[in-house]
């Protein structure tokens, strides 16, 4: 979805795998010092804002039940 991409190691192998995707611990490991958290986290939010807009968009026009 964000196409923000970490490289990880799963299964002995290392994967190139969208930040949402990662398991909580590999985002921490990744992250916890990196400098670009910020800005994978500005990415993930702009994301987000985007899906909200749609859904509510959806709803609006009797497409999708809220709730």
């Amino acid at each position: 979805m964000t196409g923000a991409y970490l490289r990880v190691k799963r299964n002995g192998k290392f994967e190139n795998i969208e930040v949402e995707h990662l398991t909580d611990a590999e985002r921490e490991k990744l992250l916890k010092d990196d400098p670009r958290l910020i800005n994978w986290l500005h990415l993930v939010c702009e994301e987000l804002v985007k899906y909200e807009l749609l859904f509510n968009q959806l709803v609006d026009e009797g497409i999708l039940e809220n709730g």
